[in-house]
């Protein structure tokens, strides 16, 4: 009984018996291929009209079943909704809390400074510098940053021969003529 199963499945894959396959495909795509087009194209139209009216009414339906649930039901819903937004406000003004505290600490350090620098004025020492002063840098990037040594120290190739002889560049008007 196997042996009949394994022969059958042999005769299917048969060279013959798919191509019988691939020509009835293709003649019933050239009788009916154009039929096929038009009709694809007729679903996607359909579809494409009806799809907003699936969706309101889809819509419709979820704000309906909201509308058959029970009082209690309704009652915990927005219960629980009011102590979600309760929550989020609390830790909105916890952080505004900390935003005035640190605008306050801000503040009072820079009134602080203005009384120094009166301060300092009327000890006749002056007013404290408005720029800050130049950070010092690290003896590594100083040592990235030195120059390189030129080849010989009194060359300047923008200098030309030592001829003595200066080189100008030509005019950048236009043609010399008038007219």
């Amino acid at each position: 009984m196997d042996d009949e199963n394994d022969e059958s499945v042999l005769d299917n894959k048969d060279p013959a018996f798919i191509g019988a396959i691939f020509s009835n495909v293709t003649e019933f795509l050239q009788l009916y291929g154009w039929f096929i087009v038009i009709a694809l194209a007729a679903v996607y139209f359909l579809y494409s009209r009806i799809q907003p009216w699936l969706y309101r009414a889809s819509q419709r339906r979820e704000e309906n079943s909201y509308k058959k649930l029970d009082v209690g039901v309704a009652q915990s819903r927005l219960e629980a909704m009011e102590k979600a937004r309760q929550k989020m406000q609390a830790e909105l003004d916890e952080q505004a809390k900390v935003f005035a505290e640190q605008l306050k600490i801000k503040e009072e350090k820079k009134r602080q400074e203005k009384i120094e620098d009166w301060e300092r004025h009327l000890q006749g020492k002056g007013y404290k510098s408005k720029t800050k002063a130049p950070e010092e840098k690290p003896a590594a990037t100083a040592a990235l940053n030195k120059p390189k040594q030129s080849l010989r120290p009194g060359y300047n190739p923008l200098s030309g021969d030592d001829s003595g002889a200066c080189y100008r560049p030509a005019r950048r008007g236009g043609a010399g003529g008038g007219g």
